[in-house]
């Protein structure tokens, strides 16, 4: 749920005009995705009152299946105060927890992915403007920026602006060349930092690096700041078990969530494969949020460990790993190419699902094909 916004859903009376539900059985397919027709406050309107709902109304009925998350496609700057979004049919109201600010721009963006009952999704974002109280104009100022990240453009990079006089602040996504327009900042002096966001598998990242923060003033002698921001992405999590393959009884695969260096040593005792309780073989819980002691239960030895890919490692079991029993798979040790060392933490609980009989260690094992 995107922050400020707490997502609701209503049955309203608006009184606005109802748009035509779709085409009528027969017509031609629907391949336009919403637009917005009409909005209160309207679009650069100077006289908002405090304590108004924003009524953002559509040509045609937004999915009801967004009812729930109708706040993730809204973004309103600045931060304060939050929002409640609730949807009725074509109508999205937002109505603020405390008084609109007197006096202050506001933009109300619709962002892409808003979809009506035929899936028909927004492309590009819609933004209006609009000021609080009647006395002040909208602010005339404009933010520039461009993100790279590395050499390439910072797509969907995030971008925020910190008020250091009133504290509240602005964000902003970069779009899919890096860039950000931001109109009617507030004047004052901020604070701006660019950075990536980034979740697992890919791992928890952070771009506190030169270059990706600054500090400027907008003002009405000086209304433009213009910016181009340069990011890395900085590891900050250990290396953990991404996906487990078992191409055959005795063989396991493991993915890693970060590629691995090429000098990697490997041996056995890196490696601890479990065999879950059998109560827990037919749970209907995440296996990853089970019990330590319910997925530790017994302890396989393991015969072999080798590196065979970029970011995978296949183990040899003495035993066969049965199909429809639970197996925790834990190696620690493996050091990243950022140098972060991996914990028993990091492994991951899985049902075998090779095709064929169970293969024990007296009989024959295939030689390894290179393709796990």
């Amino acid at each position: 749920m995107r922050p400020g916004i707490v997502v609701g859903v209503a049955i309203l009376t608006i009184g606005l005009a109802c748009a035509s539900e779709g085409f009528p059985p027969g017509g031609p397919e629907d391949k336009v995705p919403p637009v917005l027709i009409a909005s209160d406050p309207a679009e650069r309107a100077v006289n908002a009152e405090p304590n108004q709902p924003i009524v953002l109304e559509f040509d045609e009925i937004i999915d009801e299946q967004l009812a729930d998350k109708i706040g993730d496609f809204i973004l309103i700057n600045p931060d304060v105060p939050e929002f409640e979004a609730e949807l009725d049919d074509n109508v999205i109201t937002l109505t603020s927890q405390e008084a609109l600010l007197d006096g202050v721009t506001y933009s109300v963006t619709i962002l892409p992915g808003l979809e009506d009952r035929d899936r028909n999704a927004t492309v590009t974002p819609k933004t209006i403007l609009f000021s609080v109280g009647g006395e002040e104009p909208i602010t005339l100022s404009l933010v520039r920026v461009t993100i790279v990240k590395d050499t390439l453009p910072g797509a969907g990079a995030q971008y925020r602006l910190e008020n250091e006089e009133s504290g509240f602040g602005y964000t902003w996504e970069a779009d899919s060349q890096g860039q950000i327009e931001i109109e009617a900042v507030e004047y004052g002096r901020y604070v701006a930092t660019a950075w990536e966001e980034m979740v697992r598998p890919e791992g928890w990242q952070e771009t506190e690096e030169p270059g990706a923060r600054d500090t400027f003033e907008l003002s009405i002698e000086g209304r433009l700041h213009e910016k181009t921001y340069r990011i890395a992405v900085v590891d900050t999590t250990a290396p953990i078990v991404d996906r487990v393959r078992t191409p055959t009884s005795r063989r396991v695969v493991v993915v890693f969530d970060d590629p691995l260096p090429e000098l990697l040593p490997l041996i056995p005792s890196m490696v601890t494969l479990y065999e879950a309780s059998p109560e827990v073989w037919d749970t209907d819980t995440n296996p990853d949020e089970l019990p330590p002691d319910q997925v530790r239960a017994r302890r396989l030895e393991i015969e072999n460990v080798e590196r065979i890919g970029t970011n995978e490692v296949r183990i040899t079991s003495a035993e066969p790993l049965r199909t429809g029993r639970l197996y925790r798979i834990e190696i620690v040790d493996v050091v990243n190419v950022s140098g972060l060392i991996s914990t028993a933490e990091g492994g991951r609980a899985f049902e075998p699902t090779y095709d064929g009989a169970a293969k024990f260690r007296s009989e024959p094992l295939e030689l390894p094909d290179g393709s796990s």
